[in-house]
């Protein structure tokens, strides 16, 4: 009698290693590598960065880190990004990052030091500054944002916001921004330090974008005018949303023009 041997387990170990490692596929200026409890040194293109370690970026300095199931993450300068233990679980201390994850991959988490957003198959950008603010997007799919020590989450669809302060012990409720503008303005998404985002998550945010076109032409979305600046990687969020737009903008932590 002939035995068939289950093929499918021998695939547990690279899958396993995919959450785990990731390839340095852009360095802009200053980028250190932390690993672990080596000597810091500059990254290099191509150089693999395994957990536990770190990545800092200085100033007008970024860098792209890209795992071998293809979910990319982007770091906008100032930023010090880690590994944690638990596969694709990371840490932003601080500054900007994009983060996108395929959507047939295991998914990811972004921790910081109060709270943590859930990702899975989504294109997202986070930005933290501590004793400031928190800002949470979603260019593509769904995101669930809670705080630590917290069972409590707030979903985050596509084209929605998050702006709070990072020791609020509530989240507010998302607000909409234009899309649009932010894939056409911020270096992150794409504008002249990184190359485009991969054709798939580059087709589920035009249908983001197309969606408030469509909520614009309908009277769905009203234009504010209002600005949200980043830290040099987030440029012009233009913020539409309902009539009740105003009530909500008060309530917008700095900094807003």
């Amino acid at each position: 009698m002939k035995i068939l041997i289950p093929f499918l387990a021998l695939l547990v170990p690279a899958a396993a290693d995919s959450l785990r490692t990731a390839n340095v596929t852009a360095a802009v200026n200053e980028v250190q590598v932390y690993p672990g409890s080596s000597a810091p040194h500059l990254a290099s293109i191509g150089e693999k960065v395994s957990m536990p370690s770190s990545v800092q970026t200085g100033r007008r300095s970024r860098a792209e880190l890209t795992f071998s199931d293809s979910t990319i993450t982007r770091l906008g300068q100032n930023s010090v990004f880690s590994f944690r233990e638990g596969g694709r679980n990371v840490e932003l201390k601080q500054g900007s990052v994009l983060l996108q994850v395929p959507k047939d991959a295991g998914g990811a988490t972004i921790r910081t030091a109060t709270v943590t957003a859930a990702i899975t198959g989504t294109t997202v950008m986070f930005e933290y500054s501590a004793g400031k603010w928190i800002k949470l997007i979603t260019l593509e799919g769904t995101q669930k944002l809670s705080i630590n020590g917290s069972k409590k989450s707030v979903s985050v669809p596509a084209g929605k916001m998050i702006i709070m302060h990072p020791n609020a012990t509530e989240i507010p409720e998302p607000l909409t921004i234009d899309i649009a503008k932010l894939i056409a303005t911020s270096p992150l998404a794409g504008k002249g330090t990184f190359g485009p985002l991969p054709p798939l998550a580059r087709e589920f945010i035009h249908q983001t974008i197309q969606d408030q076109l469509f909520a614009k032409r309908n009277g769905d979305l009203l234009p504010t005018h209002y600005i949200i600046f980043g830290t040099g990687d987030w440029n012009s969020l233009g913020i539409t949303d309902s009539a009740q737009v105003g009530r909500r903008l008060q309530q917008i932590p700095s900094p807003v023009p």
